[in-house]
């Protein structure tokens, strides 16, 4: 059986990785998908220090050395890789470099371990080269594969490998854990958690920044924007997103959460997890198909964020977009 300490939520992901475990049948190569801060790569570490772990019956035990060691980031079996620059995009050097490892026999562990960072922009030859890797693996390697979403990467190499699709924790479980975490009151951290829809990674990243609030400020303008005449307004309420990519990253992420609200309201009233409820019932007045669309078209605008694509005429781009599909 496997644990894993600190990681919420995601109960029929840990519960079948448990299953594969328990019957010996670890896969070569498993697939971690879901936004940024979702805690692809929390659970790829716990994952990877339970199948180290020297106690297998409380896997990870978080006690013997090659725990400890996972812990430290210093254990010789389990390396990260991943690409440069700011995408951390895969390179065919970074995967040439991989392969010729994964050749090696472990030190410590049964095998070799590699969390693996696909970044929205990896090239096909990079993911071409990877696909070589995982069809003819090494018998004692592992590799964990981590992306925001999975149909980017070649169908081959999703054929080869376990794909498991992770989702924020609960808002009242995300802000317990939160305010347990960073020791803040318990009504910030709601505050955070509904700001956040859940999501553990922004929440902490929000709290450090110091701009909770900043972020939805823009989105709420945004979509207010929507409902007006011309795109003066619009092009106002966007103004300082090239400015600052990561207030732009979480503006998108915002903004997809609004109009996933609307769309539940929309089809069965609820839930709202955006912690905008009266911008997301404004919301949900508009046809389904075009909330659909909407909430597809943030996904795609931070798919291209992550590709390092100019700001300016991204955030043109978006102003132009929205106007059209509200």
């Amino acid at each position: 059986m496997i644990g894993f300490p600190g990681f919420l939520g995601n109960e029929t992901v840990k519960d079948a990785l448990c299953a594969a475990y328990a019957a010996g049948r670890f896969p070569h190569a498993v697939i971690f998908q879901g936004e940024p801060g979702s805690g692809r790569h929390t659970l790829a570490r716990l994952t990877a220090m339970a199948l180290a772990c020297r106690n297998p019956a409380s896997a990870p035990c978080g006690a013997c050395p090659s725990c400890i060691r996972a812990k430290a980031g210093s254990h010789p079996d389990i390396r990260e890789v991943e690409g440069s620059g700011a995408a951390k995009a895969l390179t065919v050097e970074a995967v040439r470099a991989m392969t010729e490892d994964a050749g090696r026999m472990p030190e410590e562990a049964d095998r070799n371990f590699y969390i693996v960072y696909l970044g929205e922009s990896t090239r096909q030859e990079a993911q071409n080269k990877l696909l070589k890797l995982l069809e003819e693996p090494p018998g004692s390697a592992l590799f964990f594969l981590l992306c925001r979403n999975a149909q980017n990467l070649l169908p081959t190499i999703r054929s080869r490998a376990q794909s498991f699709t992770l989702a924020p924790p609960d808002v009242n479980e995300a802000a317990a854990w939160l305010a347990e975490q960073e020791q803040i009151p318990p009504e910030q951290a709601l505050e955070l958690a509904k700001l956040c829809g859940g999501n553990l990674g922004r929440m902490q990243q929000e709290l450090k920044d110091g701009d909770a609030g900043k972020s939805m400020d823009i989105a709420l303008n945004m979509c207010a924007a929507i409902f007006r005449r011309g795109g003066h307004a619009m092009l106002k309420a966007s103004a300082r997103l090239p400015e600052n990519r990561a207030q732009f990253r979480e503006v998108l992420a915002r903004l997809e959460a609004l109009f996933r609200d609307a769309c539940a309201l929309r089809c069965a009233n609820g839930p709202v997890l955006s912690g905008a409820e009266e911008m997301a019932a404004r919301l949900s007045a508009l046809p389904l198909k075009r909330l659909l669309r909407l909430t597809e078209l943030m996904r795609a605008y931070q798919e291209k964020l992550e590709r390092n694509v100019n700001g300016n005429l991204l955030t043109a781009a978006l102003c132009m977009e929205l106007k059209r599909e509200g």
